[in-house]
């Protein structure tokens, strides 16, 4: 599981146990923000390559391009209740691998946020659910000091591909079936990737959590919109995401005629990112992560990463990882 994904699943959870003990109406957000859900158009006739091909470049644009920055909108869908979060993803790019997204949502009940730091050498994620926080480290320059060439996805440096939006599409690419399509946003025409759970890893995703059914707040299906041109006020934006829907598996819907059709799962997770603009690239140290969280134990995930490259670390390798 991607640590966003992982993310998105336990604050819709969160959310939703809060939702629960409300009895809230569906705010005015709701309703425009279901109005303004990507309609795909012509999904059918593009090659799943072709979707494929479009993922590649927009991750090497990400993390190769130029640096950018950009202000990110989250809305949580649980019960009849919204949960509306704000934040900012700025990316260093050029191959740096430096980038720093953060969100922070609160819901009556308690403070949500995510935040995600790498400098290019480690990378943090910090989480904090209903006041209860977790720490995450990486260290990425081990990545790619210990993962050969030939073995590096997409043929990019591992530690370019750790957190961000850049694992989000990895994940996207690796364990989800993928079409594409296109739509239109706020005007805009956009290419939309449309991924579906393969179902060896909905397996996979069952049996780690030992649950007898799917757990119905995590997404099985993501669209991701890509932008085909620069945004008009910025001049800056194309190739990049703009909107992302984490939905629940499709609601089948008997007809009268014996067939049964179906119709668009719940949207769970809807991320909204705007205002995107090209930047002078930051120096490394402004993607250094300060633990003001001393009291918490940290989870050193490195030897996660190197497992999923087929790499198997010895004793001693683990134990550096602990300093």
């Amino acid at each position: 599981m991607n640590r966003f994904t992982c993310f998105l699943f336990c604050l819709a959870v969160a959310v939703n146990a809060a939702a629960q003990s409300d009895a809230v109406n569906a705010s005015d957000a709701e309703a425009e923000t279901t109005q303004n859900q990507m309609e795909v158009r012509g999904t059918e006739l593009t090659s799943d390559p072709a979707a494929k091909e479009l993922l590649v470049r927009v991750i090497k644009h990400m993390v190769g391009g130029p640096a950018f920055d950009a202000m990110v909108r989250e809305t949580v869908h649980v019960s009849q209740h919204d949960v509306v979060g704000v934040g900012s993803y700025e990316q260093a790019g050029g191959g740096t691998g430096c980038y720093h997204l953060q969100l922070s949502m609160h819901d009556g009940h308690g403070k949500h946020s995510l935040r995600q730091i790498s400098d290019g050498r480690l990378a943090w994620t910090r989480n904090e659910i209903a006041g209860v926080v977790s720490l995450r480290r990486v260290d990425v320059a081990r990545l790619d000091e210990w993962i050969r060439p030939d073995s590096r996805a997409l043929g990019l440096p591992p530690r370019l591909l750790v957190g961000g939006w850049a694992e989000l599409l990895l994940t996207l690419n690796n364990d989800y079936h993928v079409k594409l399509g296109s739509a239109t946003l706020s005007e805009q025409k956009v290419l939309v990737i449309t991924g579906n759970l393969k179902p060896e890893v909905r397996q996979t995703v069952l049996a780690d959590s030992g649950r007898g059914e799917w757990p119905e707040l995590y997404p099985t299906e993501i669209r991701v919109a890509i932008a085909t041109q620069p945004d008009p006020k910025t001049g800056f934006g194309k190739w990049l995401p703009v909107r992302m829907e984490f939905r629940g598996d499709p609601i089948l819907v008997p007809e009268k005629d014996g067939y049964t059709t179906s119709k668009n799962g719940p949207l769970i997770t809807l991320i909204e990112i705007y205002s995107l603009r090209s930047i002078d690239p930051p120096p490394p140290e402004r993607f250094r992560f300060e633990n003001q969280n001393a009291e918490v134990d940290i989870i050193n995930e490195t030897d996660r990463y190197m497992r999923a490259y087929g790499v198997r670390l010895t004793e001693s390798e683990r134990r550096s990882l602990r300093r």
